[in-house]
């Protein structure tokens, strides 16, 4: 994984990079503007009606931006990492897959938990 560093305590994914190149020119101004250094993304992340918490184990965290867009990052502390930039119908896409796979693993733990009873 390239990680590009852009200043201490920031750093910007270069699957970031390769996501902007798929993006018409007002769609890469308004991330560039984001990610650009560190207090334009912290400024961007400042408003919490923009920011979606991704995980609820991990520092996952998306930010909305325009178009439909979401910056997809990681803060521990002071370390801020842009990860990904992708569009809301695809983080929609992988929530689902996710749940769903948690519904089936429940489901698989059912059989063992009935066979102790039929012991």
């Amino acid at each position: 994984m390239a990680v590009m560093k852009k200043a201490p305590g920031y750093q910007v994914d270069g699957r970031v990079s390769i996501a902007l190149d798929a993006l018409d020119e007002k769609q890469k101004q308004a991330v560039g503007g984001v990610i650009a250094d560190r207090a334009h993304f912290l400024a961007s992340a400042a408003d919490s009606r923009r920011v979606q918490k991704l995980s609820k184990d991990e520092p996952l965290y998306a930010l909305k931006v325009p178009a439909g867009l979401r910056i997809v990052f990681s803060q521990v502390g002071d370390e801020l990492v842009v990860m990904d930039l992708m569009r809301q119908a695809t983080l929609d896409q992988y929530g689902r897959k996710a749940s769903k796979a948690r519904v089936r693993g429940s489901e698989k733990a059912r059989p063992a938990s009935h066979s102790k009873k039929l012991k």
